[in-house]
């Protein structure tokens, strides 16, 4: 019968094993890596704030633009703009370049610029300490277009005499495109390994680690294969999905593999058994509030937190399939230790002392749960572009000086006159000019390029004066011009675009509220505002999506919880303590964000759902294992009964996401370090609340019950 047994035994484990090479064969062969990021990524087709910067781009037609800062100990010198020219023009040779405006194809000097009210704001530094080349970019751009441009760049900046920087929407998504690219190649890989020793070090079986590992990896692996055949590429969010799969895996068979160790009798395959029989519920009602969590995503504007809900749908599904049809089949290989009838066990007791600690570690999760409500108020869920990169490396700094010189947040502005009248009148001009002017005066706004300021530019010709604005204009609209007026006016000359170069850094408002405050301009000068868009306005727009994901989205998964914890329990008093501790999990988390001014941008957000549905697996397991004996003994010997055999699967789980996680926090990619950093500190919360807070809390439920 043992041989049987044994050959059963291999048959699964070899049958396991096939299973998982075919899953790596495809992976491997079919899914792309590559993260998809595009100046637009964070919205998806139908969102109407991306609508309104679609149709300013159909009526204006324009391309998202690359901006080179080269700066110099003199910009006026011959050898400056010699060197310049020869720049720019390597600068243009690149594949993806459709055209390129500098000093040396514009104005043709620095002198003839500073003296242009339409080339100094846009070519000319504040502090005539370089000058910009505007490299539009065409779409879609090509991969390589930014690597060109910097290669060029080196070969131009020396130190002391010319010094280039860059930015433009295309270099900031190219930078996080590459930052992401780096996190799944070495930080995803190391905290997968880190994983798996932890895992070993707990369990100190090589089985079981090496299971552990395949399971999770193999989850991981199905999800992305699975998103490859729906059609969702790599997005900002999936390329740190591979990270929280790999931890859903874990978190079952930390209780699985517990559960295991705690049975002493019967063959192999019988503990086996009876440890996926005992851990299959209660790892069921997990998987669905992570499901319901991850769906709560769906609903949501912003486009990759849409992707991250559909691949958390997924990877939950294939995680919990991946712990109880392969893990099992190398825990049959696993060698348990024999009961010690002789050795004294560690028992949570309802001691004095026991009881004292839990309610001092429970009162002290309390006060840090109180101290951090205030901390919501000041969320900053709007931060500035430059807080995905860390401060004081070079990329950083080129972004801030050119930001303060000029701006680095395009945001477009399409205004109509009130009397309805038409813009090309020299009346229509002086108003669009005092429009410019008033925009200009504004705190954040960098940069104004304008109708008016073009007019400006084409009034200063000695023969301008016997013309009227109208013929100018139509001048400006012909072939000889490159129809460079119909970049800023309809065809009906009733509509014009403002194009303004946004201040991210010392911003101290939001962005939604300056959009409101520069369009109560417009509206003071006489004009309606028919279309805002653009980088700056899209952004305003996310910070909403952020907020209201992070408020209604865990206010929703916390309701779901709290009706399967009702519907796992079938106890009034335990749901209502398991409820308040799940929804200190969330709280301790943002508001912590709020006293710091952690930066809460798109990718470090979601850290709050994906911790909550990590976080109450223990809450789930430790409430079914005190359900199921309330029935057989005393409350009181219930929760010690039901203390002293979670526990132990309590700590190490809590343990290894925490330090799986904190690796994260070495990434040179600053949202994946707050990312990882706040699911390290949800975890320990929820893992000490789960042992201490959660028993008192119960306890003192069920005594107010019995009372009434």
């Amino acid at each position: 019968m043992g041989s049987c047994f044994s050959s059963l035994e291999t048959r699964l484990l070899a049958g396991c094993l096939c299973v998982v090479t075919l899953i790596f064969a495809v992976f491997l062969g079919f899914v792309d890596l590559r993260p998809q990021v595009t100046p637009d990524f964070f919205f998806g087709s139908n969102d109407p704030d991306l609508a309104q910067s679609e149709k300013i781009r159909s009526i204006f037609p324009s391309d998202e633009f690359l901006i080179v800062s080269v700066a110099s100990d003199d910009i006026g010198s011959a050898k400056y703009l010699a060197n310049l020219t020869i720049l720019a023009a390597d600068i243009k040779k690149i594949d993806g370049i459709s055209r390129l405006v500098s000093i040396a194809d514009g104005p043709g000097s620095v002198e003839e610029a500073r003296d242009s009210p339409f080339w100094r704001p846009l070519l000319i530094s504040k502090g005539e300490e370089a000058t910009l080349i505007i490299a539009f970019v065409e779409n879609p751009t090509p991969g390589s277009l930014v690597s060109e441009v910097e290669a060029v760049a080196r070969l131009f900046d020396t130190e002391g005499s010319f010094q280039i920087r860059l930015s433009g929407m295309p270099y900031i998504v190219d930078q996080i495109r590459r930052s992401l690219v780096q996190d799944i190649k070495i930080f995803s890989s190391s905290a997968l390994a880190i994983f798996t020793v932890v895992l070993l070090l707990v369990f100190r079986s090589p089985m079981i680690a090496l299971g552990a590992a395949v399971s999770g990896i193999t989850a991981v692996f199905l999800t992305l294969i699975v998103l490859q055949l729906m059609g969702q590429a790599m997005g900002i969010l999936t390329a740190n999905l591979a990270i929280i799969i790999f931890v859903l895996v874990q978190s079952q068979l930390i209780y699985l593999t517990s559960n295991w160790r705690q049975i002493h009798n019967g063959t192999k395959t019988e503990a086996v058994r009876q440890a996926v029989s005992k851990t299959l519920k209660a790892s069921l009602w997990c998987t669905i509030t992570t499901l319901l969590g991850f769906s709560t995503l769906l609903f949501v504007a912003a486009e990759p937190l849409r992707q991250l809900g559909e691949g958390g749908i997924v990877g939950a599904l294939s995680a919990l399939l991946c712990s109880f049809l392969l893990y099992p089949a190398f825990l049959l290989f696993a060698t348990r230790k024999a009961a010690n009838k002789n050795k004294k066990r560690l028992v949570i007791s309802q001691s004095k002392v026991t009881y004292w600690l839990r309610i001092s570690a429970a009162f002290l999760l309390l006060v840090v749960a109180i101290f951090s409500v205030p901390g919501l108020m000041r969320l900053n869920t709007d931060p500035s572009l430059f807080s995905y990169f860390d401060e004081g490396n070079d990329l950083h700094e080129g972004l801030t000086f050119i930001d303060a010189n000029g701006g680095s947040s395009p945001m477009s502005l399409v205004v109509r006159l009130k009397t309805g009248e038409s813009l090309d009148s020299e009346a229509s001009y002086d108003a669009m000019w005092k429009l410019h002017n008033a925009l200009l005066a504004h705190k954040d706004v960098g940069t104004v390029i304008s109708l008016p300021a073009l007019m400006a530019e084409a009034n200063d010709h000695p023969l301008a004066f016997i013309l009227p604005w109208r013929e100018i204009i139509s001048l400006l609209s012909s072939d000889f011009n490159q129809r460079i007026a119909e970049s800023f006016l309809t065809k009906d000359r009733s509509q014009a675009l403002y194009i303004l170069r946004m201040k991210e850094g010392g911003r101290l408002q939001d962005r939604n509220v300056v959009t409101a405050e520069l369009q109560e301009i417009v509206d003071n000068a006489g004009f309606d505002t028919s279309l805002s868009g653009g980088v700056y306005v899209l952004q305003g727009r996310l910070s909403d999506l952020v907020a209201s994901s992070l408020s209604s989205g865990i206010l929703a998964l916390l309701a779901l919880f709290v009706g399967i914890a009702f519907i796992v329990t079938r106890n009034l008093a335990l749901t209502i303590a398991l409820g308040a501790t799940a929804a200190l999990i969330p709280l301790t988390i943002l508001g912590g964000w709020g006293w710091l001014r952690v930066p809460v941008d798109i990718i470090s957000a979601p850290a709050a759902n994906v911790c909550f549905g990590i976080a109450v697996d223990a809450l789930i397991h430790l409430a079914i294992a005190i359900r199921q004996r309330l029935s057989m003994m005393k409350a009181r010997e219930a929760w010690s009964a039901a203390l002293k055999e979670q526990t132990p699967g309590v700590l190490a789980s809590t343990g290894i996401i925490a330090i799986g996680f904190v690796i994260f926090a070495y990434s040179g990619f600053p949202p994946t370090a707050r990312f990882g950093g706040a699911i390290v500190i949800g975890a320990l919360f929820a893992g000490c609340a789960t042992i201490s807070l959660f028993p008192v809390l119960g306890q003192f439920f069920m005594k107010i019950g019995r009372r009434k």
